[in-house]
């Protein structure tokens, strides 16, 4: 079989996602102005907003959620997701009180966080996925009931206090006024838009996600892709985990469970596709500002806390529809 110069390139394979592309960036203006519309409308009547501390502290609060987002969105646009990002974090902070409990210095228990993070989700996550050709729902919601599970074990069913000086650094401390919380987050944000918008692998994962057989046919090494996007997705969580046990001051067998729904949310809200092939980080960051905005709305307004994921779902399978009616269109 001879393959076209259009098949066999690989830039070519990811053709369809980049015409998408215009597309998507003014899906997100008009989604930008839409929570800047709504965060600038309920300025005069919720004083909270107009507070700076307070908006710190929001930004501060998310951060971690929105790193967890942003490695969501890999695994999302090469078709797939993965369940078990909030177990992650719980599980890293168990793994902080063991190795701090083993009095390693700070940098070496940070570096062992993130390696298991970075191998559970590469190793286990993608070899099983991209090698084994196991389900990606099956895979990681495995993940999501063991973690915990090891979690409760280690801590022996209850919450333990955990200080690390490096890490109440992280998750509590400020440079110039901006929370370091806030500074890690938009770190990670550059260096996985350069790794998606600037790299030969961020071209690729468009590739596999618009046409998985046609970026096999072209040359793409699609098991290592896949591979890399789960590793990528779980060392992210690796981190929010670490901002986490930073901010609770304590490990956790609770930790970080339902944080993975919020994640993916801020992800689908933001434009990137369950098929694949189509979404930014940007959209992603959009989407947890949106969803940062609306619940503050709401609970600075007076509605009771128990509605406002209710309302979060609603806004969800709203925006989901309107983008599937556009498309069909």
């Amino acid at each position: 079989m001879t393959l076209t110069t259009t098949s066999a390139n690989p830039a070519a394979a990811a053709e369809p996602g980049r015409r998408a592309l215009s597309g998507t960036v003014r899906q997100q203006g008009l989604f930008l102005a839409v929570v800047v519309v709504m965060f600038l409308g309920a300025m005069p009547f919720l004083s909270q907003l107009r507070s700076g501390p307070y908006l710190m502290v929001q930004l501060a609060t998310y951060a971690a959620v929105l790193i967890m987002a942003l490695g969501q969105t890999f695994v999302v646009l090469q078709v797939g997701f993965d369940l078990s990002t909030g177990a992650m974090q719980g599980f890293v902070g168990g793994l902080v009180f063991l190795l701090v409990g083993w009095r390693l210095p700070d940098g070496v228990v940070i570096v062992c966080c993130l390696a298991a993070a970075l191998a559970i989700g590469l190793f286990v996550h993608g070899v099983l996925i991209a090698k084994a050709k196991m389900n990606f729902f099956i895979v990681t919601l495995a993940s999501f009931t063991i973690l915990p599970s090891l979690l409760r074990v280690v801590l022996d069913g209850s919450s333990k206090p955990v200080y690390s000086p490096a890490l109440d650094l992280l998750a509590n401390g400020s440079v110039l006024g901006i929370r370091v919380p806030v500074l890690i987050a938009a770190g990670v944000f550059a260096v996985l838009w350069v790794l998606l918008n600037r790299t030969v692998f961020g071209r690729n994962v468009y590739a596999v996600g618009s046409n998985r057989e046609a970026a096999r046919l072209a040359g793409v090494h699609v098991d290592r892709v896949t591979m890399a996007c789960y590793g990528i997705c779980a060392l992210c969580a690796g981190v929010a985990g670490l901002l986490l046990v930073g901010t609770l001051g304590a490990a956790d067998p609770t930790a970080g469970l339902g944080n993975e729904f919020f994640a993916l949310t801020a992800v689908l809200l933001g434009g990137t596709r369950f098929s694949g092939g189509q979404g930014t980080l940007a959209g992603t960051l959009l989407g947890l500002l949106f969803l940062v905005v609306l619940s503050n709305i709401l609970l600075l307004s007076g509605m009771p806390q128990f509605w406002i994921g209710a309302v979060q779902g609603v806004v969800l399978l709203v925006a989901v529809g309107i983008d599937r009616a556009r498309r069909e269109v």
